[in-house]
């Protein structure tokens, strides 16, 4: 099976990142999920960059991942004993437990990320995988998990070398935990305290799990953080579907979407002749 981003960014990226960064540091977007019962469930997230390219912060002073990769796959943070985690896992192709969705990475259940661009009045739709990522199976003990092979394998074919990329060895250097810790790092400390909170959603008359649990509290290193970096995900989508409406203006709004080519392991277009191949993506324009 090909690659879906072999050298060149997808088509839809750069007026997705551009739009993205006019929204300021912590840009909103609804992420919806299917339970393991059938019913949607959606919730706001904050967009954290893209996998491999994570955003520069000054606050961030842990050593960094050589730039070597590029992706386009945006990713979130989320708490690995919150429902959209177990739902990832259980509408995946291996169906994974409660269990398995929080004791570290895997999944693959379908989910869709829906951007609303105030500003350019502009709709982002992007349909795909969701894959999770933990920092503690995902190299070293237990790396050879089947969740953590899957997640590296699909990840991975979405990850190319980086324009101006360095020398192969540094390619050799770049580490997935190293990049899990940097994306825990780039949050604001009361953030990464957050993954020390009580179980969410469960009742509080039912008390708290386990020691060093309150509502508050501010995080450090995520390799000092016992209890938050049990809790702690990298959740990334691998994008096989994307769309954009354009709402500038009213008489003529305008509608793009993008879908990854068959063969590259996506869906594919509407037809031939109707869709136009754009690197490994088919593009339509539709009615709005």
């Amino acid at each position: 099976m090909s690659h879906p981003t072999p050298t060149t960014t997808a088509p839809w990226k750069s007026a997705f990142a551009s739009h993205l960064s006019a929204q300021g540091a912590a840009p909103e977007f609804v992420l919806a999920t299917t339970t393991a019962q059938g019913r949607p469930s959606a919730r706001f997230c904050i967009h954290r960059g893209f996998w491999a390219a994570l955003p520069e912060n000054p606050h961030n002073q842990l050593p960094k991942n050589p730039n070597v990769y590029d992706s386009d796959c945006p990713m979130f943070t989320t708490d690995a004993r919150m429902s959209k985690v177990y739902d990832v896992f259980a509408t995946g192709r291996g169906k994974g437990t409660l269990e398995q969705s929080r004791s570290g990475s895997g999944g693959g259940g379908e989910v869709e990320a829906v951007y609303w661009m105030k500003e350019q009045k502009v709709q982002w739709r992007v349909r795909g995988r969701c894959w999770i990522v933990g920092a503690d199976d995902v190299e070293g003990e237990g790396e050879g998990n089947s969740g953590t092979v899957t997640v590296k394998a699909e990840v991975g074919r979405y990850m190319r070398e980086a324009e101006g990329a360095e020398a192969e060895e540094q390619q050799k250097e770049w580490s997935w935990r190293r990049e899990v810790e940097n994306v825990f790092e780039n949050l604001s400390p009361v953030m990464r305290g957050s993954f020390k909170n009580p179980p969410p959603g469960k009742p509080i008359s039912e008390g708290k799990e386990g020691d060093g649990e309150a509502l508050g509290q501010k995080g450090g290193h995520l390799s000092e953080e016992q209890l938050a970096r049990k809790n702690f995900r990298v959740a990334i989508i691998c994008p096989q579907e994307v769309e954009q409406v354009d709402l500038n203006d009213p008489e003529n709004s305008k509608r793009w979407k993008w879908s990854l080519a068959e063969e590259s392991g996506g869906p594919g277009g509407v037809g031939e002749g109707v869709s136009k191949p754009v690197g490994e993506w088919d593009m339509v324009e539709t009615w709005p």
